[in-house]
């Protein structure tokens, strides 16, 4: 159901349910991780609207480690290099912050 074009020779190498938050954009879907973006695909309404937002691995300036409600370690808030706030609710999210992070590393 949530699908994205790949890159010629990219890989997901880690993918889970989401929640997407931005601007005021709320949605639930997929996030994935390549190694070069990452990657949420939502549907807004119906399966009709499809929404996809990405942001290169080499765009984002912050990365956060975050708790919803100040207690459910949970949430990650990614800051791009144009100052764009993107936040996602995750399970595992010290793996994904830890994968993201190593990716990025990868990268440089």
């Amino acid at each position: 159901m949530y699908s994205f074009p790949l890159e010629e020779n990219e890989t997901i190498i880690k993918k889970c349910l989401a929640s997407y938050t931005s601007d005021n954009d709320v949605l639930n879907g997929a996030l994935y991780l390549t190694e070069y973006r990452l990657v949420f695909v939502g549907y807004a309404l119906s399966a009709a609207n499809k929404y996809m937002d990405e942001v290169p691995l080499t765009h984002i300036k912050e990365l956060r480690a975050e708790k919803t409600f100040y207690i459910i370690p949970n949430a990650l808030r990614v800051i791009t290099i144009k100052d764009k706030v993107i936040n996602f609710v995750v399970k595992g999210r010290d793996e994904w912050f830890n994968a993201i992070n190593d990716q990025i590393a990868e990268g440089n």
